[in-house]
């Protein structure tokens, strides 16, 4: 009888711990940052190979470096919802380009430069996507996984940090939150 009880509570614990993160809601969120408000770390990081021509062999990032806003998206080529928001990035990097600026950097895939390229490549992206091969900037920029993105305005100053796919909506909110 006494393990019958214990069974019966372990298994009524279990089903409570589940319930909770069915009503947790929907693990694509706002995340709350300490860096809100504040300058997003600095970095300089390789640009993959296929888009030298376009943005050099280094990209610097330094808060307020680039004359306007800035959205920067971490991304894994492993990561399907990565997949769904890059032709999203994509659009706003064409209809806002002029106005701000859209940096995607690869992470949490060391060594798989090739396959970054070739996420590029898939996805048409022409805006500027670097390597942190070793997952350094990730750390610095606190992240929890991909994909991440930071949305910084004007003076270098982190707006928001979302974390989980990007929709449409978000991506509208957010950019007119950073845009002058």
């Amino acid at each position: 009888m006494k393990r019958f009880l214990i069974v019966i509570a372990v298994v009524a614990a279990l089903g409570a711990l589940f319930l909770f993160g069915l009503r947790r809601g929907s693990p694509d969120r706002v995340i709350t940052s300490n860096m809100i408000g504040r300058e997003v770390p600095a970095f300089s990081l390789p640009v993959h190979a296929n888009l030298v021509a376009e943005h050099g062999t280094e990209l610097e990032y330094v808060a307020g470096s680039f004359g306007g806003p800035v959205i920067i998206n971490f991304w894994a080529e492993w990561c399907e919802p990565c997949k769904i928001e890059a032709p999203l990035l994509q659009q706003v990097w064409e209809q806002y380009g002029g106005q701000l600026t859209v940096i995607g950097i690869q992470t949490l895939d060391k060594g798989r430069q090739a396959a970054g390229r070739r996420f590029i490549s898939d996805f048409g992206l022409t805006f500027p996507n670097v390597s942190d091969d070793d997952s350094r900037i990730g750390r610095n920029y606190g992240l929890f996984g991909v994909p991440e993105t930071f949305f910084i305005d004007s003076d270098g100053l982190l707006v928001e940090k979302f974390a989980g796919i990007l929709s449409e909506e978000v991506l509208a909110e957010n950019i007119a939150r950073i845009l002058p």
